[in-house]
């Protein structure tokens, strides 16, 4: 009998690191052996139409509320009623459904995180590092995208670092690899030449992804009037922001291109000559692996999982957090030396083949949910009558 997972997510909007992996993950388990439902807490979005359909439910709660609203009595009705082998919430957003799991009795419990909400300037307050704690003695198993990542949240909880278990986020190399054709009609279409030096970034538009700092830094290029386009693939909240700081300066004004959100991400990243990732924190950036796997020179913070994944020197170049000077040097040396991109990008897709490879990702989750249903189920405890909630929406 195949092995029942209910996933957890608080969106499936497209453009994040975590619902990309989820995605993934799920096309590529083996499907005699594993059935997969999706709860995503909020919305849908285009990554929600990547899921196959055929042999996923997917359930979407449409929670909109914006104040507390307590979400655990859905989804132990939920869990009643797909009644899953193993239960598995990421990152806070889906905390409840580790309390409704552990109310309900009837499965293993996982939760993994991704990345966080806040970051040291602006500490996560004191009752959701509690909370998190709590969910963590709960689950049966806690995982991280990182080793740093890891420690990060085993520092803030006092939760043992060595009960976290990490699995590194993978990228599929059949799809995302070096092409030629795809470059050229990528950058015909956006009206960039051949000869232009194009840099990238691509991901959500937030204030822990730091773009304002790639502008500040394409803003001190020397070369950037002589040849350079600069394209940002995403959406948030900074977007807005980010659209008038590069209105105001006159050089970025005529060289950059906002894309908003796209599905074409392969095209997107083959049209590039060298990839920005200019976080403040990061867990393990989907996107910096795939333009990796593609051959792309990356350039990347010295922050959270960003060293696990870049080698600096090696695989890519790494800078110092919010350093625009430091990130202008870069760029304009990767400008001059094309021998340099040649070689930090061969060496980055052969890093991605060795150590970050969708098959050892998916790997790690089928042994992961395995070892979970394995496990006897806890007995059944007594539990009040669940409050009547409202059905979710389904697509099957």
């Amino acid at each position: 009998m195949a092995i029942r997972i209910l996933h957890v997510v608080d969106t499936m909007l497209g453009m994040g690191g975590m619902e990309k992996g989820v995605v993934n993950l799920i096309r590529h388990m083996d499907p005699s052996r594993f059935e997969h439902v999706v709860c995503v807490i909020r919305s849908l979005g285009v990554l929600s139409d990547s899921i196959p359909q055929d042999r996923v439910k997917l359930l979407c709660l449409g929670h909109t509320a914006s104040g507390f609203t307590f979400l655990a009595p859905r989804f132990a009705r939920i869990i009643r009623e797909c009644k899953p082998d193993v239960v598995h919430s990421r990152n806070r957003g889906a905390f409840e459904a580790i309390l409704a799991g552990y109310w309900t009795g009837s499965c293993s419990l996982a939760h993994s995180e991704h990345g966080v909400e806040s970051i040291d300037a602006n500490p996560e307050p004191w009752r959701h590092r509690q909370l998190r704690r709590l969910v963590y003695n709960l689950a049966d198993q806690v995982c991280a995208v990182s080793h740093h990542l890891r420690d990060y949240h085993a520092l803030r909880t006092g939760f043992p670092a060595g009960k976290i278990k990490v699995i590194h986020n993978g990228v599929d190399t059949t799809r995302f690899g070096p092409q030629e054709d795809l470059r050229r009609s990528m950058r015909h279409r956006l009206g960039i030449a051949p000869d232009e030096f194009c840099i990238g970034a691509v991901g959500r538009l937030e204030p822990v992804k730091d773009v304002a700092t790639l502008l500040r830094a394409a803003a001190q290029m020397p070369g950037l009037a002589s040849g350079c386009r600069l394209l940002i693939a995403g959406d948030g909240r900074e977007a807005k922001a980010l659209g008038e700081l590069a209105q105001s300066v006159p050089e970025l004004k005529l060289r950059t291109q906002f894309l908003g959100e796209i599905q074409g991400i392969p095209e997107f990243l083959n049209a590039l000559d060298v990839y920005v990732l200019p976080s403040l924190f990061e867990g393990i950036c989907n996107s910096l692996l795939e333009a990796m796997a593609v051959g792309v020179p990356v350039v990347a913070t010295a922050t959270g999982g960003n060293p696990e994944v870049v080698i600096d020197g090696q695989s890519g170049l790494l800078f110092p957090v919010a350093d625009a000077s430091a990130l202008a040097g870069i760029l304009e040396r990767l400008r001059l030396q094309s021998h340099l991109r040649t070689r930090l990008g061969e060496q980055a897709r052969l890093r991605i083949r060795d150590q970050f490879s969708l098959e050892s990702m998916v790997a790690g989750y089928e042994e992961l949910y395995t070892s979970l249903a394995r496990k006897s189920v806890r007995g059944a405890r007594s539990a009040p009558d669940l409050p009547a909630a409202a059905q979710p929406s389904a697509r099957e």
